[in-house]
């Protein structure tokens, strides 16, 4: 899946399942809220269980600590959370306690804790917003990133390029006949196929490499800090493991596919479209040539 991003959601459904996860700690934490201003001015016992002394009590950290997706124990902004909430817990313990002992609560510990509850549940919808936002420019198919974050990503790689003056070479892809996958398996047996090629794709490149879908079967690699001399090997050991995945279908069939490669370098006297336009030209050729290997557009 695409590798360019801290963030934690490599697909739609994996987005919407992290935001389900990530309503249900907002949630708990206004519950959590609710029960301590109950007990400080309303001396509501009720939700008693709730704010018990130990943090990890409350129904936020069971969810935090237990009921959480991988994605997001991994993620900086959910860790920094889980750091707001001890501290917040901790805060709106002692005001509890001062109000036990019949002690006067001073306006600075008040606003100190309630720092504390507005700074969590603002990095908590920060998180919210970044899954949204990574979902949009994803591939709900394949994972692979979709043409708006390929157009953002190639002026940023332009940009260095300009800046430090290295290279960086763009190849499109275009998996070898594919319509006849789609004519004689069907449509989810292409849809397979089109995963598992990313899958395997995104799972050989390099870490600051990137994947596009850029349409249907085609496909748009950015490989950074790489001449199309240096590209070529890359790509030619990537089309040769290809050609030896095997694919499992859902009725239990399996299917190999290959792949043609069209690979140039960006050029700073040139636009983006103009270079995709160049690399287009040498898939063709790739494909003129036979399909299965690739090709280089020289500048």
């Amino acid at each position: 899946m695409p590798q360019s991003s801290p963030l934690v959601a490599a697909t739609p459904q994996e987005a919407l399942r992290i935001l389900q996860h990530l309503d249900a700690g907002i949630v708990s934490v206004n519950c959590w809220l609710k029960a301590l201003h109950g007990k400080l001015i309303c001396d509501d016992a009720s939700n008693s269980a709730d704010l018990a002394d130990d943090p990890r009590s409350c129904n936020f950290s069971r969810w935090f600590h237990d009921d959480t997706t991988p994605e997001l124990r991994q993620n900086r902004m959910f860790q920094k959370a889980g750091k707001l909430h001890k501290a917040m817990h901790d805060s709106g313990h002692s005001l509890l306690q001062k109000k036990a002992r019949h002690l006067p609560v001073t306006v600075e510990e008040y606003n100190t804790f309630m720092d504390l509850a507005t700074a969590l549940k603002e990095e908590l919808h920060n998180l919210q917003f970044e899954v949204i936002n990574n979902a949009c420019v994803v591939d709900q198919l394949t994972g692979a990133w979709n043409r708006h974050a390929m157009h953002s990503k190639l002026v940023q790689e332009l940009e260095r390029m300009i800046r430090n003056k290295q290279s960086c070479s763009i190849c499109m892809l275009d998996i070898d006949h594919f319509k006849h996958v789609n004519d004689s398996l069907g449509h989810i047996a292409g849809d397979q196929v089109l995963q598992a090629v990313v899958q395997f794709i995104t799972a050989q490149l390099r870490k600051y490499d990137s994947i596009f879908r850029y349409g249907g079967e085609e496909f748009l690699l950015c490989l950074p800090n790489t001449t199309d001399t240096e590209a070529e090997p890359i790509l030619n050991r990537l089309r040769a493991n290809l050609e030896k995945l095997v694919i499992p279908l859902n009725d239990g069939k399996t299917i190999s596919v290959t792949a043609s490669f069209g690979v140039t370098v960006m050029s700073i006297n040139k636009s983006i479209e103009e270079t995709i336009t160049m690399a287009d030209h040498a898939l063709l050729s790739a494909k003129a040539s036979g399909r299965n290997n690739v090709c280089i557009w020289k500048v």
